[in-house]
């Protein structure tokens, strides 16, 4: 289901089991998500072997921002991926719900980010954009690992993960991308 509005809150939408749409903040989708309960998620040997290879790399939170060098390094890595639009990116980075970016670097070059809303009960990762030389090692599996550790350890109890599921879960159990993680 698309272009769905209503007078819910961000939280209730994502509790219904909602998205925010891409081009239209107002407007939610059903699509497939994830709504994963933080209080059962723990590092399992698998994380932990993913932190350890990726500890290369370092990250910083910052409130959202979208400038000229953002702009150019995600359209360089989409380039020939045709996935998204660089005006659906600039969209999302600057009139949307998403709320904060993590920064990732490597020998401090920028090679990911990740877009993120937050919450005082919830954390939302919506959209990654990492340089594509590190699509086939743990760096995008670090980047969605990261961001629950991260809102385990703000005290949030949900973290919604999108895209990674064949048809929308809403649970108290842990999310089967948790299991995929650990």
């Amino acid at each position: 289901m698309f272009n769905i509005k209503n007078n819910l809150t961000i939280e209730q939408n994502y509790a219904n089991g909602l998205l925010p749409q891409r081009n239209s903040p107002g407007i939610f989708y059903q699509d497939t998500s994830c709504r994963s309960n933080l209080i059962d998620f723990s590092l399992s040997s698998e994380n932990r072997r993913i932190l350890h290879k990726t500890d290369g790399f370092t990250y910083e939170i910052v409130p959202i921002f979208f400038n000229l060098d953002i702009q150019k390094q995600i359209f360089q890595w989409l380039k020939g991926l045709k996935w998204i639009s660089i005006s659906s990116v600039k969209t999302i980075f600057t009139n949307h719900i998403f709320n904060y970016l993590y920064v990732f670097r490597y020998q401090s070059a920028v090679v990911a980010y990740s877009v993120c809303y937050f919450s005082p009960t919830i954390s939302h990762i919506g959209y990654v954009f990492y340089d594509p030389k590190y699509s086939h090692g743990d760096l995008p599996i670090r980047l969605v690992l990261q961001f629950i550790i991260d809102s385990q350890q703000k005290g949030l109890k949900y973290a919604i993960l999108v895209g990674f599921l064949q048809k929308p879960v809403i649970t108290n159990a842990p999310c089967p991308v948790s299991n995929i993680l650990r």
